[in-house]
């Protein structure tokens, strides 16, 4: 019978992890703005926007789609990133250099070739694995079983070279991991073992960030007494990623299970399983041995973080440093940019190396170049590798290692608050904006509707009475402007009305002619010298006309 042993992982990101998922934030779906990358869904972002942005960005889409078009809908929305900030789904930290980096680029031409083609800023920001039901990052449970394997597997080889025919072989990987492992999928001593996604323990207080990612090379080479760059610095290549940050203390949770099979015996079993011992002890073989090659020559060239390679002697020195001496934790490199020898076998790795157009390819032991992650696109110095975890295993979370305090990463507590205060007041901001809107807009409606119908009542209208309302209309239009005034088009009107109506034979439109009038000198009094006469012509307006 066998039974299935059961351990607790906890695992801290030791420098950016980046686990790619095919996704990428492009700068249709984002802003960045304060620090902080901005993801927002399109149906919310349409809904954010007032009805003559949604027009303008219909006039934008209506274009041709080529590359100018996307330029416009970046730019546009970057014009509207407050209404997209305040709606957002996502948040990713961002460096200041980023920023300044998308601020410049966004909605721009990169440059312009010999041939005078526009070439585009490339703004798309890979994503990193994340789960679908909290939209927070992941470890996928499928890839550190990737590194664990590639470990045993090194262990089991112990350095022999693959033989020269199955190099040949498309088939040649399968083969010589079915040589190793004794056998076929039924027999692979990995069947046996199952390790879930880590999910992040306290998402509140926890954020990606972003990164370059660039290519550099592992050794000088110098022409005429000057470091020739790689070819990717040579033409300005660079990744932007999301990443785990670097020193986030086992901010992921998750599991791991060996079924101990001891005393079955089958065909469709493996020959043996790995104790917890083993992988620990096989892990820290292997990449343990890697990492230091890999500080090693970043030292040489002057690539590596001081400050960040002072925090791992820390660690390495503290007591979780003696947990991963007596293999009750483990390294693991995975992930984009984990480098070919982190992922190939010792004595078999066989690795491709591009050379000039037109020249056939080299192969190589080792890469001649590694990517590492930089804060600036152009940076010799500050920089991390990529994909290094430390994993520890525990039953009890009593049994891990005290971790160093002056250790313990950044609380994003304090960040997330301030974002969710920052959207809140965009937010508020954005009702009120549009609360304004709506007000405007039921004004102008009714200033339509009063129009309507007094365009209906001047068409049912004579002469005379669109005289006395174009009187009062006036007056209406000069109150509301602050313009009354004795040389305002007030006092000339009602004094035209005052000498045309004596002569109206209708005592009714007489009347009413007399009222209008008499309401502008409530507003508007006679002068001293014309008022007794006025007064006195008003009089005769209100008597019925001598026949």
């Amino acid at each position: 019978m066998s039974v299935m042993e059961h351990w607790e992982l906890a695992v801290t990101p030791l420098s950016p992890v980046h686990l790619g998922t095919g996704r990428d934030y492009t700068p249709t779906e984002y802003v960045i703005e304060g620090g902080t990358l901005h993801e927002f869904d399109a149906l919310a972002a349409l809904q954010a926007l007032p009805e003559a942005e949604r027009r303008r960005l219909d006039a934008i889409l209506a274009g041709r789609p080529d590359d100018r078009m996307l330029r416009s809908v970046q730019a546009f929305f970057h014009d509207n990133r407050r209404r997209l900030i305040a709606v957002s789904r996502h948040q990713v930290r961002v460096n200041a250099t980023v920023e300044a980096f998308y601020q410049e680029r966004v909605g721009q031409v990169a440059q312009h070739e010999a041939t005078g083609r526009a070439v585009q800023n490339r703004l798309e920001i890979e994503r990193t694995a994340w789960s679908a039901a909290t939209g927070s990052a992941i470890l996928p449970g499928s890839g550190m079983k990737g590194a664990i394997r590639t470990a045993l597997l090194d262990q089991v080889n112990e350095g022999r070279p693959i033989p020269d025919d199955w190099k040949r072989d498309r088939q040649g990987n399968r083969r010589l991991q079915e040589s190793l492992f004794e056998g076929s999928f039924e027999r692979d001593p990995l069947r046996m073992l199952r390790i879930s996604d880590a999910a992040v323990v306290r998402p509140g207080r926890f954020a990606t960030d972003v990164r370059f990612a660039l290519n550099r090379k592992k050794r000088p080479v110098l022409r005429g007494g000057q470091q020739l760059q790689s070819r990717a610095e040579q033409q300005g290549l660079y990744q932007l990623l999301e990443c785990l940050p670097p020193f986030a203390d086992r901010a992921f949770r998750g599991s791991l299970s060996i079924q101990d099979i001891a005393g079955v015996e089958s065909p469709n079993w493996p020959a043996r399983v790995f104790t917890f011992s083993e992988i620990a002890a096989a892990c820290n073989r292997f990449y343990r041995a890697h990492f230091e090659r890999e500080m090693a020559l970043m030292k040489n060239m002057g690539y590596v973080d001081r400050d960040w390679e002072r925090r791992l002697e820390t660690l390495f020195a503290s007591p979780v440093g003696k947990a991963l001496d007596a293999n009750r934790a483990f390294l693991l490199r995975v992930g984009r940019h984990s480098g070919a020898e982190s992922v190939t076998l010792n004595g078999v790795r066989h690795i491709k190396i591009l050379k000039g157009k037109g020249d056939a390819p080299d192969f190589m032991d080792e890469a001649k170049t590694l990517w590492l992650a930089g804060d600036e696109r152009q940076t010799q110095q500050g920089l991390l590798p990529f994909g290094w975890m430390l994993v520890e295993s525990f039953r009890d979370p009593g049994e891990l290692a005290d971790w160093p305090p002056q250790l313990r990463a950044d609380d994003m507590q304090s960040w997330r608050e301030r974002i969710a205060s920052h959207r809140q007041k965009l937010a508020a901001e954005l009702e009120t904006e549009r609360q304004r809107e709506i007000e405007r807009t039921r004004a102008e409606q009714e200033a339509e509707r009063k129009e309507r119908e007094r365009a209906q009542r001047l068409a049912s209208m004579s002469e005379d009475e669109r005289q006395i309302d174009a009187l009062l209309s006036t007056l209406a239009q000069e109150q509301a402007a602050g313009t009354l005034a004795p040389s305002s088009q007030v006092a000339s009107a009602r004094v035209d009305l005052l000498r045309t109506a004596l002569d109206w034979g209708s005592e009714e439109l007489r009347r009413q002619a007399a009222d209008a009038i008499q309401q502008t000198v409530r507003a508007l009094p006679w002068s001293k010298k014309s008022r007794a006469e006025r007064q006195n012509d008003l009089a005769r307006l209100r008597q019925p006309k001598d026949g």
